[in-house]
């Protein structure tokens, strides 16, 4: 999606009035309302990150994201926050290239229909790249990811995962 000088511009103007001190790197594509984006202080957006804060049919016009304090998100980010549950991620994220975080998909048994669960990143978390996180999840307080890894379920606090499916490498302590 082309997004014009403009439009990005405006863009821009609206999450600095949510946070002045937001970074933006440069094209940075939202879709859906900035009302249900909450974002902390000392935020930065590498460039062509996407939002999807849902407000479409297919979300029931639901979706919620929130980013705490000093969280970098890294080129090609792309975070589905659609549906009535969203994403939450803490503070102090580092987020590296290409990751995807999803609340939602499409449902394996009809594929009409869109399966909501919420994702939740604790404190001090950091995702390499190309990491996808799926809906559901709960990573807890300074969990490293591993790059390329896939998160389908739940990692405690204090551990390093990685792998695909994710699974947890060292517990109590990062690598």
């Amino acid at each position: 999606m082309i997004i014009s000088w403009w439009k990005q511009r405006q863009l821009k103007a609206a999450l600095r009035k949510k946070a002045a001190d937001v970074q933006i790197e440069k094209d940075i594509t939202v879709i859906g309302p900035l009302t249900h984006l909450t974002i902390g202080s000392n935020i930065r957006f590498a460039h062509n990150v996407y939002l999807h804060l849902g407000g479409l049919a297919w979300s029931d016009f639901k979706g919620s994201l929130s980013i705490g304090e000093k969280a970098v998100l890294g080129p090609h980010v792309v975070i589905y926050a659609a549906g009535p549950f969203g994403v939450h991620i803490g503070h102090n994220f580092d987020c590296g290239p290409g990751v995807k975080i999803f609340a939602s998909k499409t449902s394996v048994s009809n594929f009409d229909v869109r399966d909501f669960a919420k994702v939740t990143i604790g404190d001090g978390v950091t995702l390499f790249a190309n990491v996808v996180i799926s809906p559901g999840v709960t990573i807890g307080d300074h969990v490293v990811v591993a790059a390329n890894s896939v998160v389908t379920k739940d990692i405690p606090s204090n551990s390093f995962a990685g792998g695909s499916p994710a699974r947890i490498i060292k517990e109590n302590g990062r690598p």
